[in-house]
């Protein structure tokens, strides 16, 4: 189960904790071009610290997924897949719908960000609403695979979002989706969930292209940005 590490005693204040969480963003914000050895010496180097907390850091992303491995070769960055993307967008959908039909989700008064015209915003709103749904299910085990769903597609979310016509399609369906949860349409409700995640997945091929294509452009900048996680994280800046 992903994060169950996270449940470690210490875990939160250790130095493979802050090597995961400084690596993990990287990946997930794809800072770093695909097929980049993440060589655990140079790492340490630049996080100022042992060689130790890199590997355990990088032997946990690669368990969850995150970074692949090749054998006598070490850790590499993958690029976002069309197909792993689609499932894990198929899986939130699935838990919405199941959540929706069993017991309605209730949360009538669910607020709204303070801005629908910004993509970061309706983003986050968008990751809140899953969970809290998920949460709704009161099964621990579906509440963390959303929230695990929603990091691993968080990018290409972002990039939907920046595009006007997709931002304001989505706050429209957004919208709907609130009003018929308050009236209590169940049958509503998951044709919206449908339509709003059939419309995303068809353009994942798309956003996959644009999303590597960003990532192949980071090769000079991606040791700087986790530089400055150190520094932020020792209270430099």
């Amino acid at each position: 189960m992903y994060r169950h590490h996270e449940d470690k005693l210490g875990w939160g204040r250790s130095k493979a904790s802050q090597a995961y969480k400084a690596l993990k963003k990287l990946v997930v914000y794809c800072q770093v071009p695909p097929g980049t050895r993440l060589d655990a010496i140079v790492i340490s180097d630049v996080l100022n610290t042992s060689v130790t907390p890199v590997r355990e850091a990088l032997i946990q992303l690669e368990t969850e997924g995150y970074i692949a491995i090749s054998l006598g070769n070490g850790y590499y960055t993958q690029k976002l897949d069309v197909k792993k993307l689609s499932d894990q967008f198929d899986f939130v959908r699935i838990v919405l719908t199941h959540a929706f039909r069993e017991n309605l989700y209730e949360h009538s008064n669910f607020v709204m960000p303070p801005s629908w015209d910004d993509y970061y915003l309706v983003s986050k709103f968008l990751e809140s609403f899953f969970e809290s749904v998920a949460e709704a299910t009161n099964n621990r085990r579906m509440e963390d695979l959303v929230h695990d769903s929603n990091i691993r597609t968080r990018y290409v979310r972002w990039l939907d979002l920046q595009r006007p016509e997709r931002l304001s399609c989505t706050r429209g369906d957004v919208s709907e989706l609130l009003e018929l949860l308050h009236k209590r349409d169940k049958n509503g409700a998951i044709a919206n969930i449908d339509r709003q995640f059939r419309a995303i997945i068809k353009t994942l091929p798309e956003l996959v292209l644009e999303g590597n294509d960003r990532a192949g452009n980071t090769e000079e900048s991606w040791f700087e940005t986790l530089r400055r996680f150190r520094l932020r994280a020792n209270g430099v800046v």
